[in-house]
C-alpha cells in the first residue's frame, strides 16, 4: 500500500521534527548528566562561610585596633615574676610586688592607645549590635592538625552528657580543613567547621596567630551564647547546668582558675584607666581552658580582650603574667572584663589535678579538674558548705590523642614501662568523678584509632594505630577477673 503524496509529505515533516526533538532532549540530558558528574566528582571541600555581616563588624573594629595599636618598643622580661607561695593563695588578690620598670613616657604612650579603644565613638554601644549579630547558644572550640583527634573526644564525651548544644569548630587556615571530618564526622554529631582566615580581610592590619585565635573563634562564631573548650578540654556534666543557671544568668561570664598566683603588673590597670588596683579580684590566675561569655552582656569586653590579644606577645601578655607559668592568652578574658566593670563569677575552688604516681612515688600529673560553677555558687550561703562537683576534665598532659600516646609511650610508665592509667587508680577516679572517666575516653579513642585511621591527617601512616589502641584498652581497662571481662563504662551521675 502506498501513502497519498499528501500524507507523504506530512509523515516526512513528523519524522524530522521528531529527529529534531529527540536530538535536542539528548543534547540537553547529556548537559545535566555532565553537570551532575562534576558537582559528584568535584565537590567545593570548603568550610562554613562566614557571614557577611560578622566579616564587617571585625574589619570595622580591626580598623580601630590598628589606629590604637601602642607606639613603643616591645616589653621584654629580664626576669619572670616568682610565683611562690601559689599553694596558699587564697581569697582576694593583692598587688604583685613585682614590675616590669616601663618608664613613664612608655605608660602614658600605652594609655593614649588603649583610650583610643575604649574612647572610640560606638565602643560604649556595642553591646546593643548583639541582636543584628549573633543568635542562640553553642559551643566553641579551636582545632585542626595534631588537635583534631582530642577534639572529635571531647565532642563524643559531650554528647555522652545528654547535650545537644551545637559546636563550631574553628580551624586557623585552610589548610587545616580535612573534608572527611568536616563534611562528614562532624555534621554527625552536630558540628560544622569553620576557617578563621575566612573571616579576616586580606588587607588586615595584623596577623594572627596561637594565643590569638581563641577570642577571635568566640568572635567569629554566630552563637551569642558561648561555651569555650580548648580541644583538649572536655565537659562532664550538661552545660545547661551551667548556662540555664546563676551566677551566669546574671553575670553573663564565667572563668575559672590557674595553680599559679596572679603576677600582672600593677602598672596594667593605670595603662587601662584605673585609679586603683581593682579589689576582690581572685589570688590565683586565671585558665581559659573553659568559659562561659554572653556577648549580649560582654561584646565590649570581649573586644578589649581581643585588643589585649592582638597586640599581646609584644606588650599585654607580658604586663598581665610578667614572664610567669603560662603566660598567653589566659589572663586577657577577665582582664577585659575587669577594666570595663562588667559583671563575672570566678570559680574560687582549687583547680584539681589526677594523674598517677610511678614506682619512685614520684606524681605524674595528667589533668586538670575544674569545678561546677552553680554547684559552688549555690553553697555560697548555706549553712553546710558542700564541695563542687567536678565539671570540666582540661586533659593537657598528655593529650588525648591517642596516636600521640601511642607512638610517643604516654600510656607507659618511664621507670618500668608497664602500661600505666595516665589519671590514676580505678578507684580514686570512680570516686571524684563516679564513674571510670578514663575508661570512658579510651573507648571513645580506640574506636577513633580504628574507623578514623585513614580518615585524619593526624592518623595516617601510624603503624597498627587500631591493634595497639585495642591491646591497651584490653589489658588496662578489660582486664579479667574472677567474673570476666569488666563490662563497658557507664556514667552513673
Amino acid at each position: 500500500m502506498f501513502l497519498r503524496p499528501a500524507r507523504s509529505i506530512t509523515f516526512i515533516i513528523a519524522v524530522v521534527a521528531l529527529f529534531f526533538s529527540v536530538s535536542i532532549l539528548e543534547s540537553r540530558l547529556k548537559k545535566v548528566s555532565r553537570n551532575k558528574l562534576s558537582i559528584i566528582t568535584a565537590p567545593t571541600h570548603e568550610a562554613s562561610p562566614p557571614p557577611p555581616r560578622i566579616v564587617e563588624f571585625w574589619g570595622k573594629w580591626a580598623k580601630v585596633f590598628d589606629k590604637a595599636k601602642p607606639n613603643i618598643g616591645p616589653i621584654t622580661i629580664t626576669s619572670p615574676a616568682s610565683v611562690a607561695g601559689s599553694d596558699k593563695a587564697l581569697g582576694d588578690r593583692e598587688p604583685s610586688p613585682f614590675s616590669i620598670g616601663i618608664s613613664e613616657d612608655d605608660v602614658k604612650s600605652l594609655q593614649q592607645s588603649h583610650n583610643k579603644l575604649v574612647n572610640h565613638p560606638g565602643f560604649n554601644t556595642t553591646n546593643q549590635e548583639v541582636p543584628s549579630l549573633f543568635s542562640g547558644t553553642g559551643i566553641v572550640t579551636v582545632a585542626g592538625g595534631q588537635y583534631f583527634p582530642p577534639a572529635l573526644v571531647g565532642i563524643r564525651m559531650l554528647r555522652k552528657t545528654g547535650s545537644t548544644l551545637p559546636v563550631h569548630v574553628f580551624l586557623k587556615s585552610k589548610s587545616e580543613y580535612e573534608p572527611e571530618i568536616c563534611e562528614e564526622i562532624l555534621p554527625a554529631l552536630n558540628a560544622e567547621c569553620f576557617v578563621i582566615e575566612d573571616h579576616l580581610r586580606k588587607d588586615a592590619p595584623f596577623k594572627v596567630d596561637h594565643f590569638q585565635l581563641k577570642v577571635l573563634a568566640i568572635l567569629f562564631s554566630t552563637f551569642e551564647t558561648v561555651l569555650y573548650m580548648d580541644s583538649d578540654c572536655m565537659a562532664l556534666r550538661d552545660p545547661a547546668e551551667l548556662i540555664e543557671t546563676e551566677p551566669f544568668l546574671s553575670r553573663g561570664f564565667l572563668s575559672w582558675g590557674d595553680y599559679w598566683v596572679a603576677t600582672e603588673d600593677p602598672v596594667f590597670y593605670k595603662i587601662a584607666g584605673l585609679k586603683d588596683f581593682p579589689k576582690h579580684l581572685p589570688a590565683r590566675s586565671s585558665e581559659s581552658g573553659q568559659m562561659v561569655i554572653s556577648k549580649k552582656k560582654h561584646l565590649d569586653s570581649l573586644l578589649l580582650t581581643a585588643y589585649y590579644n592582638v597586640f599581646g606577645p609584644k606588650y599585654y601578655y607580658p604586663l598581665l603574667s610578667q614572664g610567669a607559668m603560662g603566660q598567653g592568652d589566659k589572663e586577657t578574658f577577665l582582664a577585659g572584663a575587669v577594666v570595663l566593670g562588667k559583671p563575672y563569677y570566678r570559680v574560687r575552688e582549687k583547680v584539681g589535678t589526677i594523674g598517677y604516681f610511678d614506682s619512685n612515688k614520684q606524681f605524674h600529673g595528667g589533668a586538670m579538674v575544674q569545678w561546677h560553677a552553680a554547684d559552688e555558687y549555690a553553697s555560697q550561703n548555706a549553712t553546710e558548705k558542700k564541695k563542687p562537683r567536678p565539671f570540666f576534665l582540661h586533659a593537657n598532659v598528655p593529650k588525648m590523642n591517642v596516636a600521640h600516646m601511642l607512638d610517643e609511650n604516654a600510656i607507659y610508665q618511664p621507670d618500668t614501662q608497664k602500661r600505666v592509667r595516665v589519671w590514676g587508680k580505678e578507684e580514686s577516679v570512680r570516686s571524684m568523678f563516679g564513674f571510670d572517666v578514663e575508661k570512658m575516653v579510651w573507648n571513645e579513642m580506640r574506636e577513633m584509632a580504628c574507623q578514623l585511621k585513614d580518615t585524619l591527617k593526624d592518623f595516617k601512616g601510624r603503624q597498627n594505630i587500631c591493634k595497639r589502641a585495642q591491646e591497651h584498652y584490653r589489658e588496662v581497662f578489660e582486664v579479667k577477673t574472677g567474673g570476666g571481662v569488666k563490662k563497658r563504662e557507664k556514667r552513673v551521675f
